[in-house]
């Protein structure tokens, strides 16, 4: 408003002096900021031309008076001016805006001029070249986006406890800020051996893996040489970053690796689908700052992930413990129940282990205790799951078995206690309908008949009461 306002003051001041003095015009013109004002006649010729724009364009006066608009401007421009000239000749003041060819941007104001008789003769067009003032408008709307993303990713990472929550957060703020279609977080696998998807957003990418040996990929080079790898044309990739590039349907990929005091903990890459000739200036130091927010979630997650395995895990033998084991047992069930199969549940306890304490001291009754849960350990599939159920008693899964394979797996624990000790255990196979706490108390009271017996047996537990 202030620039019309200014603008308005100057074009009134302008077309006094126009009427007094042709040198006046020019000196005042001259003086005009970033502007460019011309006199034209009715055939679109150029009477006088003047003002600071002209030198921002490579023009001179001379250059132009004299000549009409389609003999300076290439023919589609000259058409589209031409038109709002025609219109200022006709008596009508104009206001518009203008991009040329040479990639400026203009505010244009056309006011007709009238003779002593008011027939309109000629008309003023003032240029004034807003380019700067544009691009600064569009540097503040992308400044308000990024900050925007940043913000949002950081109070998702400080809201949510969720881990996940946190990865997603990231790349939604990726997204955001380069402006393109997809972004994913890639981690180390479990083993280390590759990259997986551990979030991404506008694709599906899970199940995609990247080797850090081997064939070396984009993700891989990134990840190991601790430098973002931006890739312009996709096209020419190979074969192992091929079916990222076919599931994102992109054209062009950065790959920002995700640092932990130098180190590479992983990779943040952003996807478009539009080719992109290289990384605005502007967008590498926000994917810093997003891959140090990734950074942080992935710490978290680490972090609740260890936290989770010391909840489940018993600190004395490494075996699963009873929180793990009650977990676990009704998702077994559940799994068996879908596959119309079976699975047993032994309880197991270490005979006369008091004595055994009382005699040779807590620390060698702890021995024994890692000892055992080693040795049963060994025994098993790598799918059973044997957990410290409390003291010296351990539980145990076993999926896919009847009573008998059960029977033969839990008689081989029984042989391989170390240090000539005998345990007993109980046993009971899952009926269906049956809840896991009612399978576990047949096991455990199977247990209860086998010490009660004698110790140092395997006693299966009887069958379960049938409902209705």
């Amino acid at each position: 408003m202030a620039v019309a306002i200014r603008l308005g003051s100057v074009l009134a001041g302008l077309l006094r002096r126009l009427r007094e003095s042709d040198e006046l015009y020019r000196v005042l013109v001259e003086h005009l900021p970033r502007a460019t004002a011309v006199v034209f006649d009715r055939e679109l010729r150029i009477e006088r031309a003047g003002g600071s724009g002209l030198a921002a364009i490579g023009r001179k006066a001379e250059d132009l008076e004299g000549r009409s608009l389609y003999e300076i401007l290439p023919q589609d421009e000259a058409e589209y001016l031409a038109s709002h000239y025609r219109a200022a000749l006709g008596g009508e003041a104009v206001l518009d805006h203008h991009s040329s060819t040479t990639g400026h941007d203009y505010r244009l104001h056309l006011l007709p001029l009238a003779d002593a008789r008011g027939r309109v003769s000629r008309a003023l067009a003032l240029t004034l070249d807003v380019t700067e003032r544009r691009v600064v408008e569009r540097e503040l709307g992308h400044h308000a986006v990024d900050v925007g993303a940043l913000s949002e990713t950081m109070r998702a990472l400080a809201g949510s406890p969720d881990p996940s929550a946190g990865r997603t957060a990231v790349c939604e703020g990726a997204r955001t800020v380069a402006g393109a279609p997809v972004a994913a977080l890639l981690e180390l696998s479990r083993h280390g051996s590759g990259l997986t998807v551990a979030a991404s957003v506008g694709a599906k990418l899970s199940g995609l893996v990247w080797p850090l040996t081997g064939e070396p990929s984009r993700a891989a080079r990134a990840f190991t040489g601790a430098e973002p790898i931006f890739v312009a044309d996709a096209d020419g990739e190979g074969d192992v970053d091929r079916e990222f590039y076919e599931r994102t349907r992109a054209s062009s990929a950065l790959w920002h690796p995700v640092l932990h005091e130098g180190t590479a903990i992983g990779v943040l890459v952003v996807a478009w689908r539009r080719r992109v000739a290289d990384v605005s200036p502007r967008l590498a130091p926000l994917m810093d700052v997003l891959a140090a927010e990734a950074a942080v979630a992935i710490g978290r997650g680490e972090l609740l992930e260890r936290l989770g395995r010391m909840a489940r895990t018993d600190d004395l033998t490494g075996l699963p413990n009873r929180r793990a084991w009650e977990e676990e047992l009704p998702r077994e069930i559940a799994r068996a129940w879908r596959g119309d199969t079976t699975v047993c549940v032994a309880m197991l306890d270490l005979d006369r282990f008091k004595g055994y304490n009382d005699a040779r001291g807590h620390q060698a009754g702890d021995r024994l205790l890692k000892k055992t849960a080693a040795a049963w350990h060994s025994e098993l599939r790598p799918y059973d799951l044997l957990a410290r159920y409390g003291g010296e008693e351990f539980g145990l899964i076993l999926p896919g078995c009847g009573l008998a394979e059960a029977v033969r797996a839990v008689e081989r624990l029984r042989a391989a206690t170390p240090e000539e000790m005998s345990c007993s255990a109980g046993i009971a196979e899952w009926a269906r309908e049956e809840d896991p706490a009612a399978l576990v108390g047949r096991a455990d009271q199977a247990l209860y008949e086998a010490k009660r017996s004698g110790r140092n047996r395997t006693m299966p537990a009887r069958a379960a009461p049938v409902s209705g």
